[in-house]
């Protein structure tokens, strides 16, 4: 994981790595709130009415995961490392070398 050959790494592979690391910070917190609110839901036994502040709570708990949720879709569909490969042979096109 850790590179040491003490080279720099480039923007791209720094954004790739930017990008994947808060990927996984969002969808593991996404998750732990989904397992929470469903262990909330099947385990815990509730009175038939909620208080006040128990439904703001839940009310608070479902704009973060709408939120979070909108955010992961954005994370995913929105890739900011396009274009720089355009043969696809896995080099970058600045790092090729032109053959006369």
């Amino acid at each position: 994981m850790f590179r040491r050959t003490g080279a720099k790494l480039e923007n791209d592979q720094l954004h790739a790595r930017l990008i994947v690391s808060v990927g996984i910070i969002m969808a593991v917190t996404f998750a732990i709130m989904v397992v929470g609110l469903l262990y909330g839901m099947l385990f815990v036994n509730m009175p038939t009415e909620l208080s006040p502040l128990d439904g703001s709570i839940v009310d608070l708990l479902s704009t973060i995961s709408v939120f979070l949720t909108g955010a992961l879709s954005g994370l995913v569909s929105a890739n900011g490392i396009k274009g720089r490969d355009k043969n696809r042979n896995g080099i970058p096109d600045k790092l090729e070398t032109v053959e006369s």
